[in-house]
């Protein structure tokens, strides 16, 4: 009898392992460290971790974890379904979740189908979620816009719908990413409040105009994508409480809209300019028209769209004669906080070049000016040679600024 219990015991003690013994919170810590379909594959391994895999508050659905998943099981399996199983055997809420739509699940889903699981995830305190298609073939379900537990919401290629007669939206949401996102038309005149939102990031959206919002507490702002003047106007409306503002070239071209209609942006302190092609005469004057209206500008971070210098193009050289001459320059004041240049992917031409030196010119407080120059810049290795001796002479008027090459 002892030795039966004796056999018993070590067979025992052989099936588990230190990992399997630890305490449960660590071993759900263990497992939101692991992609998503590796996780789901220990309850699939050991029954040890079966109850570790339903307690996981972070789930990332793509193509892999599905093509996974009919892998392990050797069976035919719809993907929606493998979806709703998954929520519903939850015992703790999902705080963050992550589904891309392509692959196996895009053909069988249905409208009804991401209705279902945004409402179970908005009743159940969701916080993080990012939904992904590339086809914007589905609507955001409405339960999203009004969930208050949700903090930070990515959505890519659907269609949202601006509610109408809603005095608040996206209540709880402080940081919000659109990408590929149509927003449907609005009666005009319907503005509502998102009460926490401090980031909002806009890439290559239709329709910005008609999301019609107030953002009190509004900090960063990013646009990226080409956007009509009519969307220009209402990017105009948010310069004068962010802080930080994000643009490329294709959301520069202010043509249509008055600097006089611009508002006074008092708090930005931070311009970031990405893939701006100085040679372009509607882009510079943009760029000119933003340094004119923000007198508490820290920092102008530029990535400069590297193209041939154009010199001989009528409107560049109008904007050549602005540059030179400080009298008439756009930029008539001083930037008087401006502390940081930087400028990469630099291509030397004659545009940038007078545009860097109106900037030293003007900025009394400057401390820094970084260059880093594309890296195919040898091919113009003389320019570059005399670019950074004419760069070193220009005047400036902050004596303590440095410029590093």
């Amino acid at each position: 009898m002892a030795r039966r219990l004796r056999l018993e015991m070590v067979a025992d003690h052989a099936s588990r392992d230190l990992i399997s013994e630890l305490p449960l919170e660590l071993k759900v810590r263990i497992l939101e460290c692991l992609p998503t379909r590796d996780a789901a594959r220990t309850a699939l391994l050991s029954t040890h971790w079966n109850h570790v895999w339903l307690r996981l508050g972070r789930l990332a659905l793509d193509n892999d974890f599905f093509w996974d998943i009919i892998k392990c099981s050797g069976v035919s399996i719809v993907p929606c379904k493998i979806i709703t199983y998954i929520l519903l055997q939850r015992v703790q809420p999902v705080k963050k979740f992550s589904l891309h739509i392509i692959g196996l699940l895009d053909p069988m889903l249905e409208q009804s189908d991401l209705d279902q699981w945004c409402l179970y995830l908005s009743i159940n305190g969701i916080e993080e979620l990012d939904i992904s298609h590339w086809k914007r073939q589905y609507k955001l379900p409405l339960c999203i816009v009004s969930c208050t537990t949700i903090k930070q919401l990515g959505l890519k290629g659907l269609h949202f719908d601006c509610p109408i007669n809603a005095p608040s939206i996206f209540p709880g949401v402080t940081s919000l990413i659109f990408s590929d996102v149509v927003f449907n038309h609005n009666v005009n005149g319907i503005v509502s409040s998102i009460p926490n939102l401090e980031k909002l990031e806009f890439k290559h959206c239709e329709g910005i105009s008609n999301f019609k919002f107030k953002a009190p507490k509004l900090e960063s702002l990013s646009v990226i994508g080409f956007i009509p003047a009519a969307e220009s106007r209402w990017l105009v409306l948010h310069l004068e409480t962010i802080k930080v503002l994000c643009l490329d070239h294709s959301s520069m071209l202010w043509e249509d809209v008055e600097v006089a209609s611009f508002p006074t942006a008092i708090n930005l302190q931070v311009i970031k300019l990405n893939s701006m092609k100085f040679a372009n005469e509607k882009q510079l004057m943009g760029v000119l028209k933003l340094l004119q209206i923000s007198p508490n500008l820290c920092e102008l971070d530029i990535t400069a769209k590297v193209s041939e210098d154009d010199t001989e193009d009528d409107d560049i050289k109008i904007v050549l004669r602005l540059l030179k001459d400080p009298d008439s320059c756009i930029v008539n004041q001083d930037l008087k906080i401006l502390k940081t240049i930087k400028i990469r992917l630099f291509c030397v031409s004659t545009v940038l070049t007078h545009f860097v030196k109106m900037l030293l010119s003007k900025s009394p407080t400057l401390e820094s000016v970084v260059i880093r120059e594309y890296y195919f810049i040898h091919r113009q290795y003389n320019k570059v040679i005399k670019f950074q001796r004419e760069l070193l002479c220009f005047p400036r008027a902050s004596p303590k600024a440095q410029i590093v090459l």
